[in-house]
């Protein structure tokens, strides 16, 4: 199987594989979890929104709410998700809307799908 690099073009930087932009993102997620943060500015917050944004795009997941709405924070909140047939806490993102509304989504997820349309077979 071929190397799937990723790039984030908000940050106009390309990973040399998955697993790796998955991890780095994941760290992000695991240290706004931790430090119990919102981000409204900087690189990290403008990344985040990147990914969540373009994986929507993709995946014509939640774009009303994108049409009406600015995303205007992310913080990372804990949630129960499925793995190998066991249920596990796990952080994930929470978008935040200027509605005041929030969107959860998972990094790892969004990343995967931005690299299967990066790099189609």
């Amino acid at each position: 199987m071929a190397t799937k690099t990723v790039t984030i073009e908000n940050k106009d930087y390309v990973f040399n594989t998955l697993k790796e932009a998955q991890k780095y993102y994941d760290t992000i997620v695991k240290e706004l979890f931790e430090a119990n943060l919102t981000l409204t500015t900087g690189q990290d917050f403008e990344d985040l929104k990147w990914i969540y944004r373009t994986y929507c795009g993709y995946t014509k997941h939640n774009l009303d709410k994108l049409g009406k709405y600015d995303v205007i924070g992310v913080k990372s909140i804990r949630t129960i998700r499925e793995k190998c047939g066991q249920y596990v806490p796990a952080e994930c993102c929470a978008i935040i809307f200027s509605d005041g509304s929030e969107a959860e989504f998972y990094t790892d997820k969004a990343i995967k799908e931005i690299a299967l349309k990066q790099n189609p077979r």
